[in-house]
């Protein structure tokens, strides 16, 4: 059985994760009921949630595009999204391709390294940063044309 947390395949019986040490009791209580964790599937979708799997979890066709969260929040968005391969956009002349790899990957590299409830759940989240990621770029170029104006006036 996969851990909830970290992702990990665990023995059937075993009670906490091998990898991370969280309890596993509620996911047995929930295969007990019907629910099995390692067919979790999202509505409307025969895809098979293997996410939080590293390199071993496939992205679903419907999640393929660009992040624009991961784009706009690089870094920030890495840590949220445990892809810590976005902090290579604070090094000079590297983070201006990164910034687009991440654009690029960055669904595909969240969906590997975090453990996501179902692919509407990931877009929900990865929505959300991309709203915040814009909402931050505006008011970023807002603050930067009022700096602008503000240094033309003085002169």
């Amino acid at each position: 059985m996969y851990c909830t947390h970290c992702g990990n395949n665990n023995d059937a019986d075993a009670q906490f994760c091998n990898n991370c040490g969280k309890p596993l009791i509620a996911l047995q209580q929930s295969e007990q009921s019907g629910l099995n964790q390692n067919d979790l599937v999202s509505p409307n979708s025969n895809f098979q949630n293997n996410s939080g799997q590293g390199k071993l979890a496939a992205l679903p066709p419907q999640l393929y595009g660009w992040n624009w969260g991961a784009f706009f929040l690089t870094w920030i968005w890495g840590i949220g999204n445990n892809t810590m391969i976005a902090f290579l956009t604070w090094i000079p002349l590297v983070n201006f391709v990164m910034i687009f790899m991440l654009g690029a990957k960055g669904n595909e590299w969240a969906w590997q390294n975090k453990r996501w409830k179902s692919n509407e759940h990931f877009k929900k989240v990865q929505k959300l940063w991309a709203v915040w990621g814009f909402i931050l770029f505006v008011f970023g170029m807002l603050f930067f044309l009022i700096v602008i104006v503000a240094a033309m006036d003085s002169y």
